[in-house]
């Protein structure tokens, strides 16, 4: 979906198809008992975050259960609004005048007892304050419940084998040599969510659709050059990092997924329900098609972090990579393979989704991080700038890897966005898809 922005001081009105989206600071739903209009989908959204914090499961397995909630939200909605979107599972048969809310709520529920039956009480409660608060009349409110149960059932039935419950690693043993990723400290724990390389994506089948070539070879000038950077600015003491550097590194540092996934909620708030279904349900799948990419690759190549590669510059047959064995980041590396760097790859496939469907990457928005600091920027580029920096500069990533993971997520984030839940109009479009929507993968090394 294409707009035209009209800029203006505090806020940007986009007028997309007719509708008014402001794009405004991020912000989370309110909490109180009862959501309408767009909110409740934000609402359902964010209970699935509780549910599996309360489990508790790994956030990402998590991300994958709200994806399919999100889906069946959108399918219940474009059924009872008869929308003129490719369902993602179904289109199932609605009554006139059924409740398009209750049926949004019906289908949240529906997948929220199948993904967490040991919740049943805590989804049941919030299920029967959510459907009261529906403003229909009893019999709109049954017709709705109908299509959120058949549309919930479907998305549930196209996702059997998909991966997502597979479990966590086990009978792990350490790779080892140069190049080879190792835990690293303070925790030394196992790599982090393996399973997640073998998910089936949404809107396509293949988790290595869109698998990067190898990261640069040891010896190699492109490696010599990432290994100097972050060995100077991404320590934790005495290194060259400024304070705005160390500022930036700091704002990233929560969760991708956390992070743009909430961005994707605040901009569908002011869209109207279907549209804010549609929105929310294809740049939730942009989040986690960009994290499955990410670790389809991470788990491929299993590449060392430069916690470990510096404290072992000596091992690596590189000669411009001098040895720190006391060489320690300034934000504590997390627990899997280094490449590509995931908060890249996942923030590129959303905005490579929000570049589809704004029809522009120049765009203000307001973006909300670490501890509820709002950084405002003006265009995709400058968003890409900061968070690849970040990673640098927090010492976690090399540089390359950052710029791979913005490759890969940009076509993983436009592919998703033109094939997922499409314009029933553009149907017989497919061969206007731009290269960003070509199974290769293509990135220039130029350093």
């Amino acid at each position: 979906m294409k707009g035209t922005l009209f800029f203006s001081i505090l806020i940007v009105v986009l007028i997309t198809s007719g509708l008014n989206v402001q794009l405004t600071a991020q912000t989370q739903v309110t909490p109180v008992s009862v959501f309408t209009g767009p909110a409740l989908l934000g609402d359902w959204g964010n209970r699935f975050t509780a549910l599996g914090a309360s489990v508790p499961e790994n956030p990402l397995r998590t991300q994958v259960r709200t994806t399919i909630a999100q889906m069946a939200m959108f399918d219940a909605l474009n059924a009872v609004l008869d929308g003129p979107y490719r369902p993602f599972a179904s289109k199932p048969a609605s009554a006139p005048g059924a409740s398009p809310e209750a049926a949004a709520i019906h289908a949240a529920y529906i997948v929220a007892r199948n993904e967490f039956p040991t919740k049943t009480a805590a989804i049941d409660s919030a299920y029967n304050t959510s459907i009261a608060s529906v403003p229909a009349s009893p019999g709109a409110i049954a017709d709705g419940i109908m299509v959120g149960e058949a549309a919930a059932n479907a998305v549930l039935a196209s996702r059997v084998g998909d991966h997502r419950n597979d479990p966590e690693l086990e009978g792990y043993a350490p790779g080892r040599g140069p190049g080879v990723w190792i835990p690293t400290p303070p925790a030394f724990a196992n790599p982090q969510t393996p399973f997640l390389q073998f998910v089936t994506p949404f809107g396509y089948d293949n988790p290595a659709r869109f698998r990067p070539h190898a990261p640069p070879a040891l010896d190699s000038r492109t490696y010599a050059l990432d290994y100097n950077e972050v060995k100077d600015v991404g320590r934790v003491t005495e290194t060259s990092r400024t304070a705005e550097q160390s500022a930036t590194a700091l704002f990233w540092s929560p969760s991708a997924s956390a992070l743009w996934s909430a961005n994707v909620r605040s901009l569908a708030n002011s869209m109207d329900l279907l549209t804010a279904a549609r929105f929310e349900a294809i740049g939730i799948a942009a989040v986690t098609n960009g994290l499955i990419a990410c670790w389809d690759a991470k788990y491929a190549y299993m590449f060392w972090r430069p916690v470990t590669a510096i404290r072992a510059g000596d091992t690596d047959g590189n000669s411009e990579t001098e040895q720190d064995p006391g060489w320690t980041p300034f934000i504590v590396t997390p627990s899997h393979p280094e490449y590509p760097a995931a908060h890249s790859t996942v923030g590129a496939s959303v905005l490579g989704f929000y570049t589809v469907w704004f029809g522009t990457d120049q765009f203000p928005l307001a973006f909300k991080g670490n501890g509820g600091a709002v950084r405002n920027y003006t265009s995709v580029e400058e968003i890409h700038a900061d968070e690849g920096n970040a990673r640098v500069w927090g010492g976690m990533h090399w540089r390359n890897s950052t710029e791979v993971g913005t490759a890969v997520g940009r076509k993983v984030g436009k592919f998703t966005a033109k094939h997922l839940l499409r314009p029933i109009r553009s149907e017989h479009d497919r061969e206007r898809d731009d290269d960003d929507s070509r199974d290769s993968w293509e990135h220039n090394d130029k350093r």
